[in-house]
């Protein structure tokens, strides 16, 4: 296994102000090594595949959200979120409708998000798709939380942080349980929309119809998951106002062929390892999720976890922070962090 060179972190821009609020978002960017120490190998590559990880620098960006007050302190606590396939940072910080904007109404009840662009997504640097899978990708949100507590980097502000939770959804849910069991490096950790007991055959076959558009029509190894828009929304979307549903499948993403095509062995893998994580854990989903329904299921997995709570957020499908039911997911979510003192 190659070993995993130290992080950066570069200034992205300056803090821009919530208008009409104390909220500050500030944009920071993480130079990270994509290799894999998360202890789950999976095979990388173009035509013949590996299970060596290849190497790339690679630039992650995103922002840290807060309070004005509070990001003038040197010592935080605060969660990290990583957004799944078919999305991108806005999942978390939607920007047309502030009561959707994630990271901004977790920042008026007090608490600080650091959200960020998956390697391929929006504004962050975009290797080549068969080379990055979910054990990539768990070691780099790795990499991004040591920097985190270390206060090694710049930007408008530049806190330490001391507790730190690690939030998860979909895609990002594996690569956050990946994390969470490889590094032990978080406070609490967070599935949302994902899981391996809950998983549906849907799953599988989106998974598959994806590697064959990755073989025939891919983008530098990057494919989406849904053959067109009218299936994301069929998909992902329940109870969501017009809107909000017509930004979702317009701004929906193509995702790294490494990653699906790694599905199976992340199912079977994580499914072993989550006896490995310790701290308290979320499971939450919408209960009209077509892909990750019945989060008590998944919550079995976590059986040395000192406390698992169990969510269902009603008449909500699989893109859970976007239907009507939207204040009680927000809520369910405030309400975790505050007992995880996040």
């Amino acid at each position: 296994m190659l070993a995993a060179a130290s992080l950066v972190l570069a200034v992205v821009g300056t803090a821009q102000a919530d208008s009409g609020s104390d909220v500050v978002s500030v944009p920071v960017s993480f130079e990270v090594v994509t290799d894999n120490q998360s202890g789950l190998p999976c095979a990388v590559g173009g035509a013949i595949p590996s299970l060596l990880p290849i190497e790339h620098h690679e630039t992650v960006r995103g922002h840290i959200t807060g309070s004005r007050h509070e990001l003038d302190n040197h010592r935080l606590n605060g969660t990290v979120y990583t957004h799944g396939d078919g999305y991108d940072e806005s999942f978390w910080r939607y920007p047309r409708n502030n009561s959707y904007n994630y990271a901004d109404q977790m920042a008026r009840r007090g608490h600080i998000s650091i959200t960020f662009n998956r390697l391929g997504y929006g504004d962050s640097t975009a290797p080549n798709g068969n080379d990055i899978c979910f054990g990539t990708e768990a070691s780099v949100v790795h990499q991004i939380i040591g920097q985190l507590r270390n206060g090694d980097y710049r930007g408008a502000r530049t806190p330490h942080f001391d507790r730190l939770g690690l939030v998860g959804q979909s895609a990002g849910g594996f690569i956050a349980e990946q994390e969470a069991a490889g590094f032990h490096d978080i406070d609490a950790l967070g599935v949302l929309d994902a899981g391996e007991l809950n998983a549906m055959p849907l799953l599988a076959i989106r998974s598959g119809q994806q590697q064959v558009r990755c073989l025939t029509d891919s983008r530098h190894g990057y494919a989406g998951l849904e053959a067109d828009g009218r299936q994301f929304a069929d998909d992902h979307i329940y109870n969501a106002d017009p809107e909000v549903a017509d930004y979702l499948v317009s701004h929906r993403t193509i995702d790294a062929c490494a990653g699906t095509r790694n599905a199976a062995q992340t199912l079977a893998g994580d499914g072993v390892r989550n006896s490995l994580i310790k701290v308290p854990v979320l499971v939450l989903s919408g209960a009209n999720d077509k892909f990750f329904p019945h989060p008590q299921l998944q919550a079995k997995a976590y059986t040395q976890s000192r406390k698992v709570t169990v969510e269902e957020v009603p008449a909500t499908g699989h893109a859970v922070a976007f239907s009507r039911e939207y204040r009680r997911f927000q809520d369910s979510m405030n309400t975790w962090l505050n007992s995880n003192h996040l």
